[in-house]
């Protein structure tokens, strides 16, 4: 059996459509796993106008961050996929040697896509095909809507194979046939193939089918069987069908791969491989992966998220949103904001002292959040302050001030999953939240005084928490403080073996939790406050005595949980943990 060329379209086809905008680092480290796979060709982002395809905005610095693999390989290309010469100069210019071009078979289609007719299409791709020639880039073809357009119906073959024949003749050096709208069956495909290569050569063509109606790999058997051996697919099923809302759109590279392999077709791929990254991607938009066949093979794989006790974590979190410097998810009620800035050692800005602000006041008044989750990328939780950051010191210290007594005063229980080392304000940022887990190899270094600086804002929160004789002697000899001497001060409360581990107790946590009714959590931080601020006081005194009316109110959480324990039920248990 003939072994066939795969080409990956997950990391642009598949994420174009994805709603919530995916971290740049995200898209570029899915490049790199799949890079490792044995896959030749991964089409990697768009040059498109950032209007049209807001989520692949970042085009360019997405080829940037891949710039050391393009360089170096001479076995995988990353095609861009471009739509005009302004496009592909744009992409020349950060490092790209393979484009690729779109053409629809269908004029409704087309003038709904891009907003010109078919043969205006065409003309316009010729400029690009000239240019590109000059440049020494490679070209491929994708012509959409092989059998139906959505808004003129079916498509004739003849119109297909015309197109088709124009992208080939004008430079591509293959040309990927697409049922965009995944309506396409055997008999379609039969049809148009036996027409089209009576005129175009079988290794000129590839097939790209869409799984919407479940014909996809059928399509690529009866495609094979007539010649074809160049086959597009993304991992995790990435893409779905923008035409039939919830249906599955690309064909799942791990079905394809098993597909091949039962067949004893060689791919050159390796499966485990796949399947384990599209586990990955999946969990990491917090989205179903859409492979059958990845789905089902992924039980079956050792989680990374195992700890010593041998527990796994399986909490799937959902991408909220992303912006540089952070990204925000959510997994029931639990909202866990990511520090992503790992080239600053995830350091302070001042746009990130409004981001952190402005999300913690928003989830502290949001009632289908419990707990919020703060944690970082990289080597670091977080290295203090920018000292770049521009403003003068009167609004940055407002800044800051103003986001530790945000974070102070959050209704909700905030938790600091601690992955690396703190310094100076990242030491503030941990120690202003309600609980601490840490890895063993997170140190807490309060560094200011080596700077000629003092630390202002959060010496209320490391004295409150620490102790004023250890903080004291942290604070005055600016020395590195361990995790394991913090959890002996039972500040952290847990120290983790490895990030993977801090992923796992964190998790373990949160399920323990489920127990913890949120209302009483937000009160029972008001006593705390109180016993902190104005110990023996007026102020401690009307607090207690607020808290005692409100917890025994008639709607209170308590009415709900003491009919539950006449029931046997030992808890207040939500919904959403």
């Amino acid at each position: 059996m003939a072994p066939v060329k795969i080409v990956e379209v997950g990391p642009r086809d598949g994420l174009q459509n994805i709603k919530n905008v995916v971290p740049t680092h995200t898209k570029i480290e899915l490049i790199q796993r799949l890079a490792r796979t044995g896959l030749s060709v991964i089409e990697s982002t768009s040059f498109v106008s950032p209007k049209w395809v807001p989520q692949l905005a970042d085009g360019p610095q997405v080829l940037t961050g891949l710039q050391a693999i393009i360089s170096t390989s001479d076995t995988i290309s990353f095609p861009v996929l471009v739509p005009n010469v302004k496009g592909l100069e744009l992409a020349c210019h950060n490092g790209a040697k393979e484009i690729a071009v779109f053409v629809s078979a269908s004029e409704g289609f087309s003038r709904k896509n891009i907003n010109c007719s078919v043969e205006e299409s065409l003309i316009r791709f010729q400029a690009v095909a000239t240019k590109a020639k000059i440049l020494g880039v490679k070209i491929r073809g994708y012509v959409s809507c092989i059998f139906a357009d959505p808004y003129d119906g079916p498509t004739k073959p003849s119109q297909v194979i015309k197109v088709t024949q124009a992208l080939l003749h004008a430079g591509c050096y293959e040309v990927s046939l697409g049922d965009t709208t995944g309506v396409g069956t055997v008999a379609e495909v039969e049809l148009l193939l036996k027409e089209m290569l009576k005129v175009v050569p079988a290794d000129k063509l590839a097939g790209h089918f869409h799984d919407t109606y479940g014909q996809a790999i059928a399509n690529v058997i009866k495609s094979y069987d007539m010649g074809l051996r160049t086959f597009d697919s993304s991992v995790a099923g990435l893409g779905g069908c923008p035409f039939a809302k919830g249906a599955k759109g690309n064909l799942a590279t791990e079905d394809l791969v098993y597909t091949m392999e039962k067949l004893g077709i060689q791919t050159g791929v390796n499966l485990g491989q796949v399947v384990a990254i599209g586990s990955w991607i999946s969990q990491e938009l917090g989205i179903p992966n859409s492979s059958r066949a990845g789905a089902a093979l992924a039980v079956h794989l050792p989680s990374p998220n195992v700890s010593g006790t041998g527990k796994i974590s399986k909490r799937g979190w959902k991408m909220l949103e992303s912006s540089p410097g952070y990204s925000v998810y959510q997994s029931g009620a639990n909202v866990k904001i990511l520090l992503t800035n790992e080239k600053s050692g995830n350091a302070l800005t001042s746009s990130m002292v409004e981001a952190l602000t402005r999300l913690f006041k928003q989830f502290s008044t949001d009632d289908s959040v419990f707990r919020v989750i703060l944690t970082g990328k990289g080597k670091y939780f977080c290295t203090g302050m920018d000292l770049k950051s521009t403003g003068t010191p009167e609004e940055q210290f407002s800044g800051l001030r103003g986001l530790f007594h945000t974070i102070d005063t959050c209704l909700k229980t905030t938790i600091a999953a601690i992955n690396g080392p703190c310094l100076g304000g990242g030491v503030g940022l941990a120690f202003v939240c309600d609980i601490r887990l840490a890895t063993s190899g997170a140190t807490f270094k309060l560094s200011e005084v080596r700077l000629g600086l003092s630390p202002a804002t959060i010496s209320k929160y490391i004295v409150r928490e620490w102790g004023f004789g250890f903080a004291r002697s942290a604070i005055l000899t600016a020395r590195n403080v361990s995790s394991s001497e913090l959890e002996g001060l039972k500040v952290v409360h847990q120290v983790a073996a490895s990030q993977e581990d801090l992923e796992v107790k964190l998790d373990n946590m949160l399920h323990e939790m489920r127990f913890v009714a949120p209302g009483a959590s937000s009160l029972s931080k008001s006593l705390l406050e109180a016993a902190w601020t104005d110990a023996g006081g007026e102020v401690q005194a009307k607090t207690i005595e607020n808290v005692f009316k409100r917890m025994m109110a008639q709607d209170s959480e308590s009415t709900f949980a003491r009919k539950e324990f006449r029931r046997g039920v030992k808890g207040w248990i939500g919904r959403h943990y």
